[in-house]
């Protein structure tokens, strides 16, 4: 890929400064405000945005902060490739291995209801450095399969 038209990674301003998924990512990045979602592709803000859950952070989304989160949901619906990364996997969501006494059964509902509802994947990880090598590589794939267009 000629470095002239190297993709820049959008990280939203309200995520960990140098922290999160940042030190995992192998082009540039800038810090923007994003409207939704955490990270996106400069240029391509409308197009491809990508949510940042932490396991802990996905079950206290399904629980009390549930009419937050479905609203955010919503508001995504508007971006044509919107994605949720978790950084856990689908074992521990089922195991309950979180700290809240949301039920694991009801948490595994809660996801499958929302990504039916929404039409929106969530991806389990499994760590936090597998979530931000997957969200780079989605993240390039779009812009390789559209960069003509940008």
């Amino acid at each position: 890929m000629d470095e002239r038209f190297q993709p820049t990674i959008i990280i939203d301003t309200r995520e960990p400064e140098g922290g999160g998924w940042e030190p995992f990512f192998t082009v540039p990045t800038i810090r923007v405000m994003l409207q939704t979602g955490d990270y996106g592709l400069l240029g391509a803000e409308e197009w491809i945005s990508i949510e940042r859950k932490a396991l802990s952070d996905l079950i206290g989304c399904l629980s009390h902060s549930r009419e937050r989160f479905t609203e955010e949901l919503r508001r995504a619906q508007r971006i044509p490739e919107f994605t949720v990364i978790v950084e856990g996997t689908y074992q521990q969501l089922l195991r309950g291995d979180y700290r809240s006494q949301m039920n694991p059964k009801s948490a595994w509902e809660s996801v499958i209801a929302l990504q039916g509802r929404f039409k929106i994947p969530f991806l389990f990880a499994g760590s936090m450095e597998i979530a931000a090598r997957l969200c780079e590589s989605i993240l390039l794939r779009w812009y390789r399969e559209h960069e003509k267009a940008l």
